[in-house]
């Protein structure tokens, strides 16, 4: 298939990289909420929190993907950098009080406004009609930009919580709403998988280093030592899932896929913002087995290790299906398995629980080396007419 005209770099810019930097704070931030406050609520906030955040980059990579490197568009970019590094700050007390609270969504609502006026005028697909209309996605985020705005503007508590709940909801049916003006754009096939796979590294990232932070702040005993050991192992098998296999998939199917727009929307921005929610989960996990690795877990966030790599192995799943038409039958059984494990979490020592994922996840990675490296076709679970 030939590459479309507008794949104009294959390879992510330096003014892309530095606008990721404020990826990594902005999910730091949303990690440390659920840390700061236990409780299956600062989780929920944690989602909704990162599903914000994720879909302003999304946004944003596909606002300049397909552009020429100029000045104006690094311009652009620190723009919405900006943007973002003022809701990164706000972040943790987005849901109480009302300054902080009206800081973060003035800033989302800017950055909105930048992305729409962007697509609608100088966007790399205002051509093809599908973004530079009156009615988009990012016309749709738009709105929903505007419903946290009243959400900021309202007391906290249920009010707040609910609107934000309808503008996640809001912004994420926008694509779904909009498939047909999505399937005509020719979206390139190298560029946009390296810049998902980056948000995939931030993530991992994360649990390395709230593990590593927390380790350095506190004198470790052997097994909080042998915590440490398995966290980095468990993040190895994590990222062996994705970069050894999963990233050339998204590759050769953004190559091969007639219907692009629908690689992009199914598997890049709704399947990987399923695998960041698992990475960050996992990694706010994990930061609790580090000080009292026998101990059962005393709070929700004890559920969040396996819950986590419960949503990382599915998103696979998910994804190879709208990929390819079918996920392995490997995958699919190591979600399962792990699904089944997390109820288990408050009744075991957290040291077991990280052990047991952790060879689980091992598992499935030696596994599938063993079926790819002796030429053996991973088994299916159904197979029917990829998408």
């Amino acid at each position: 298939m030939t590459e479309p005209r507008h794949e104009v770099h294959d390879r992510a810019t330096w003014a892309e990289l530095f606008f990721d930097l404020v990826l990594v704070f902005a999910v730091t931030q949303a990690a440390h909420l659920p840390v700061a406050q236990p409780g299956w609520a600062a989780v929920g906030r944690t989602v909704l929190l990162l599903a914000i955040m994720w879909w302003s980059w999304v946004g944003t990579v596909l606002a300049v993907h397909g552009v020429e490197d100029s000045d104006r568009q690094r311009f652009f970019l620190f723009a919405c950098g900006l943007c973002a590094f003022v809701m990164a700050i706000t972040a943790p007390h987005v849901f109480t009080g009302h300054t902080q609270p009206m800081l973060f969504v003035v800033a989302h609502l800017i950055l909105r406004l930048l992305l729409w006026q962007s697509v609608r005028r100088k966007g790399a697909y205002a051509h093809a009609g599908a973004f530079g209309s009156l009615l988009s996605p990012y016309t749709i985020s738009l709105v929903s930009a505007l419903l946290l705005v009243a959400a900021a503007a309202g007391p906290p508590g249920r009010v707040r919580d609910t609107l934000w709940i309808l503008a996640v909801a809001l912004a994420f049916i926008g694509p779904a709403l909009l498939a047909r003006r999505l399937s005509h754009v020719q979206f390139g096939a190298t560029h946009l998988p390296e810049r998902f796979g980056t948000f995939v590294i931030i993530a991992l990232g994360e649990m390395l280093a709230s593990v590593g932070a927390q380790a350095a702040a506190a004198h470790l005993g052997v097994l909080s030592w042998t915590s440490v050991i398995l966290i980095f192992l468990l993040a190895f098998g994590l990222w062996w899932l994705y970069f050894a296999y999963g990233f050339s998939a998204v590759e050769h199917s953004l190559r091969t896929n007639q219907v692009r727009g629908t690689v992009v929307r199914d598997v890049l921005s709704y399947g990987h913002m399923l695998l960041v929610t698992g990475l960050v989960l996992a990694a706010v996990g994990a930061n609790t087995m580090v000080e009292t690795p026998t101990a059962p877990p005393h709070t929700p966030l004890g559920y969040l290790l396996p819950l986590g790599a419960t949503l990382y192995v599915t998103a696979f799943c998910w994804t190879r299906w709208r990929m390819f038409g079918a996920p392995t039958t490997g995958r699919t059984t190591t979600a399962l398995l792990l699904a089944a494990l997390t109820p288990t979490a408050p009744y075991l020592p957290q040291l077991a629980m990280l052990i047991t994922v952790t060879t689980i996840i091992l598992t499935l990675n030696a596994y599938e080396h063993w079926m790819v490296s002796t030429a053996r076709p991973l088994p299916l679970v159904r197979r029917r007419s990829a998408v």
